[in-house]
Parts: structure tokens; C-alpha cells; sequence
């Protein structure tokens, strides 16, 4: 870990880069807060120079200075003081890194488990299956898109909403635990592209769907890989087996992992395999089984079921317990959630890593649910609530899903404003999940289907 001095500048405060900027400076570091994307109003600004002594600014600024700049992973390299300071061999970290190297700095959480899950998808429901599994046995605190609880015995309190999983939120859960004096075993993180090195058990869920990041400079995989290439060296990984590339990287860099797999037919140290008759689990020295709730569709949880069980299990969790939790699972609000709202057969899938393959299998389940039955009409409500998440549903995907799609729905209600220009016969506009979902309730009738497919924080 570098150590905390000199001068830094930490760039963008949207994405929580403002308490980075606040933890360093607080550290004794003289800081400049950059705000790249011209989003932090002049008050809060105000507040950071005068109560943290932070220079701010708007524009990117000189760094023959700096000692260091700390940067996210999603920054176009082109930026003028990352292209500078590449130029003059500054030291560029990322947020990640940062918060990593503040958490060592300050001790916190010292006597503590910290579990960070990374990944393009399942973050939320595996984080959320493994609070519930260790709070069979411990105090547990979770900080995923949904905000932070605390877990205990099985049962949840959320003490805070709103928190976003960009690195530096990380170290405002920590603050929140702290203040309110609240004690715990074992803290489980939902980190956003990536690791930041601190954690004693590092998990990507899947490096699948990859996409472009940093002005499509770079691939979002090769980040989160970062949880590999810069686990502590006590640490332990547990990788999706078909991650080839995650678990090649670990080998040749000697790291300690495990390998989980929910696809029959990938070797891995937990396989798991969802068929007609439940859940098969099988280790090298456990076969055990699950049987899930059938009504909800326990196909989309079949990485966190895999990924959850590793983790317990090397924790010293037994099967029983595992066995347990899923079993009495019944799915995550917008996760595939499946409920019955005024006569109506609701998948509630809105959420803020849904994507247009997550809705592709929200409509295909959804149709499997009212095969037969010939007076039931679809209603899909689908799109983007942008102001809340940074990476947003792209309208070319949309439209490309509504061209081939646009036949298995009655009636399609688009969300946000990106969305109006997809343009097809028949399609209703709202400009937000709230006013999607009156709408489809208003138009349809008992037995109907209506799908909630909005990208959007819960």
C-alpha cells in the first residue's frame, strides 16, 4: 500500500469520489477535488474547502505537483490530467485501490471478515443469500444496491437506503456502522467493477456479459480481474469456473482460490446443478440438495445459489444450514420476483444491474408461466430510470429486442426518456417505473402478465 502523504488529486465526485476526497484529506494528504462531470453543486463544494480543506475545482489542473492521482476505472484515459500525468510518470491509482489503502490506513474494520462480490451480474442476490446463510452464525453487515442491513439469526434490518456500490460508498457504510455503534462479524460489500484489495474473501460472480468502459478503451472484465491481480496476500478468491481467464490468472500469480460452477458439465470445486427434481450441490467431499420455492424462477439465481454455498461453506458453514436458507428463499424484489398484485401475475425484475438478456429471460419465463392459457395478455414495462444509474439500458439493444420480440407482447410500455427513440407500432412511453407500472395495472385485467423490466436503484 502506498502511504498516505503528499499531494493527490481525486477525480470525479459523483461516483463517491467526494468521501475519498474527504478520508484523504482527513488522513493528513493535501487533496484537490476534480469534478469531471460538472455534477456537484457550488454548496457542496463550498463545504469540502471549508470544513475539509480540500481545493476544488471544475476543470482538470496542472499536476507537476501531484504525488498521486486517483482516478475511476470508467474515466476516459484522454482526460487532460490522465494523459499529463501519464506523460510525467505520476502515480495513477484507482478508486478502488484508494479506498483499499484508506481502510488499511484507519483499522476499522481490523477485527473483522470483510467479503467483496464483484461481477457483471448476480452481485446483489449472492451477497444477499451469503448475509443470510453466515447469520445463522453471525452478526453480518451487507451493503449492496439495495443500501445497508444489518443480519442476524436469518432476519434483516435496513439501517440506510440509497447508497450506491461505487467503491467509495464503501467507507461511508463503514462511517454508518461506526456512528451508530453497531458491532458486527463479518461485512459483505457489492463493489462495482471491481476489488479494492482489502478483502479477506474476494468473489466475482461472472465476468459475463462483458462490456466497454473508459470511452470503450478498455473492457469492464479486465478491471474487475483487478480483484485477482490485487487481493491481499491472505486473501482467498472464489471464481466462476467459466472465467477462464479469472482462474488462469490466479494460477500463475500463486493466489489462493476456489472455483464454483452452475453449469452442468463445468468441473469446478462446487458444482451445482438446478433440474426438474431441485438443486444438486456436489464438493469433493460433500453431495447434498436443495429444493426451491417453485414460485418464483429459481433459474435466474442459479450463480448465487453456486457462488453463495463456496463461500459458506469454506466459512464453516454446514450444508444443512445452506440447504436451509434455500429452501426457504422466495427470490430478491425486483429479482425475478414473482407475485400476485390485484389478479395479476407480476415478474418483478427492475433493478440496477438488469440488462436486455435478464429482460429476454423475464418475458420467456413469463410466457412459460401462462402457456395455455389463451385470454391472458402480456404487458411489458421496460427501459431505463437514467438519473439513478450511471451505466443505462442502450436504446440500440431496446430496439433490437422490441424488432424481434414486439410479437410475444400485447401491449409494451417504455421507460425513460432514451427510450422514445425506439420507435414501433402500439408502444406507450412513461417516464418512470412508477408511471410504466400504473399504466400496465390500468390497462389490463386479472391473469394478465406484466413484466417489470426497469434498470433503476430499488
Amino acid at each position: 500500500m502506498l502511504p498516505l502523504k503528499g499531494k493527490v488529486a481525486v477525480l470525479d465526485l459523483t461516483h463517491a469520489g467526494m468521501v475519498i476526497a474527504q478520508k484523504l484529506a482527513v488522513s493528513g494528504m493535501s487533496v484537490t477535488a476534480v469534478d469531471v462531470y460538472d455534477t456537484v453543486d457550488k454548496e457542496t463544494l463550498s463545504l469540502l474547502e471549508n470544513d475539509f480543506g480540500i481545493t476544488v475545482s471544475k476543470k482538470a489542473v496542472p499536476v507537476d505537483d501531484l504525488d498521486l492521482i486517483v482516478s475511476p476505472v470508467h474515466l476516459d484515459p484522454d482526460y487532460r490530467m490522465l494523459r499529463d500525468a501519464r506523460g510525467q510518470d505520476k502515480k495513477i491509482i484507482s478508486h478502488h485501490h484508494a479506498v483499499g489503502m484508506i481502510l488499511s490506513h484507519n483499522r476499522s474494520l481490523d477485527n473483522v471478515r470483510v467479503i467483496e462480490v464483484t461481477g457483471s451480474r448476480a452481485k446483489t442476490s449472492t451477497a444477499s443469500l451469503l448475509a443470510e446463510i453466515l447469520s445463522r452464525s453471525m452478526a453480518v453487515a451487507l451493503h449492496t444496491s439495495r443500501g445497508l442491513e444489518i443480519w442476524k439469526d436469518g432476519e434483516a434490518e435496513r439501517i440506510y437506503a440509497g447508497l450506491s456500490i461505487a467503491p467509495g460508498s464503501i467507507l461511508l457504510a463503514v462511517d454508518i456502522l461506526i456512528s451508530g455503534g453497531i458491532d458486527v462479524d463479518c461485512c459483505i460489500f457489492e463493489v462495482s467493477i471491481g476489488g479494492t484489495g482489502y478483502a479477506d474473501i474476494g468473489l466475482i460472480t461472472t465476468l459475463e456479459p462483458d462490456y466497454a468502459i473508459a470511452n470503450s478503451s478498455s473492457m469492464a472484465s479486465d478491471v474487475k480481474l483487478s480483484m485477482v491481480e490485487s487481493s491481499k496476500g491472505n486473501s482467498v478468491l472464489f471464481l466462476n469456473a467459466v472465467d477462464r481467464k479469472a482462474v488462469d490468472i490466479a494460477q500463475s500469480i500463486s493466489r489462493d482460490f476456489f472455483t464454483f460452477s452452475d453449469s452442468e458439465g463445468i468441473e469446478a470445486d462446487l458444482m451445482m446443478v438446478l433440474d426438474g427434481k431441485g438443486i444438486r450441490f456436489s464438493t469433493r467431499d460433500l453431495v447434498f440438495a436443495a429444493y426451491p420455492d417453485p414460485f418464483y424462477n429459481a433459474s435466474s439465481y442459479t450463480t448465487a445459489f453456486a457462488a453463495a454455498s463456496a463461500v459458506a461453506l469454506h466459512m464453516g458453514i454446514g450444508a444443512d444450514t445452506v440447504t436451509d436458507v434455500i429452501n426457504g428463499f422466495k427470490g430478491l424484489a425486483g429479482r425475478m420476483q414473482e407475485k400476485r398484485v390485484d389478479g395479476r401475475i407480476l415478474i418483478d425484475n427492475s433493478n440496477s444491474g438488469m440488462d436486455i438478456r435478464s429482460a429476454e429471460r423475464s418475458l420467456d419465463h413469463g410466457l412459460a408461466r401462462i402457456a395455455g392459457r389463451t385470454s391472458s395478455r402480456v404487458f411489458m414495462v421496460l427501459g431505463e430510470e437514467a438519473a439513478q444509474v450511471c451505466e443505462g439500458l442502450p436504446p440500440e439493444g431496446v430496439e433490437d429486442f422490441v424488432g424481434r420480440r414486439i410479437g410475444d407482447i400485447d401491449t409494451l410500455i417504455l421507460v425513460g426518456e432514451r427510450m422514445r427513440s425506439v420507435m414501433s407500432e402500439g408502444v406507450l412511453y412513461a417516464p418512470h417505473l412508477a408511471g410504466g407500472l400504473e399504466e400496465a395495472f390500468r390497462l389490463s385485467s386479472e391473469d394478465d402478465l406484466i413484466l417489470s423490466c426497469v434498470k433503476c436503484f430499488r
